[in-house]
């Protein structure tokens, strides 16, 4: 059938310098064409306050039943990272997620 895939990652820099993120797709462990993401993320807004981004995607996938997608991300820098932020006060705020992602039916294929 058709599915629509969306998802959204919490990301983090604490990097002296801009950084660039790439996300993409695999469906059974092959890249799908044109599904990669550039995200240019500014330099740490100081030191010990890095700066945060949520990114997210929608794609519109054909599968069979037995294929599975992933979500792969590289970065040229270790100072960049998938975060998860715990629940903090002052307002009280709940956690974050790192990554969410929701995957729905929306037709079957034609015969």
């Amino acid at each position: 059938g058709i599915y629509n895939l969306q998802f959204s990652v919490q990301l983090e820099s604490s990097s002296n310098a801009p950084q660039d993120v790439f996300i993409w797709l695999k469906q059974n462990g092959v890249d799908i064409v044109g599904s990669t993401g550039k995200v240019g993320l500014p330099a740490r807004k100081s030191p010990g306050d890095p700066f945060h981004s949520i990114v997210g995607w929608n794609y519109f996938l054909s599968m069979a039943a037995s294929d599975y997608v992933e979500i792969y991300w590289s970065v040229p820098n270790t100072a960049v990272s998938i975060q998860h932020l715990a629940a903090s006060g002052t307002p009280t705020k709940p956690s974050t997620q790192s990554v969410v992602a929701t995957l729905s039916f929306v037709s079957a294929l034609p015969p």
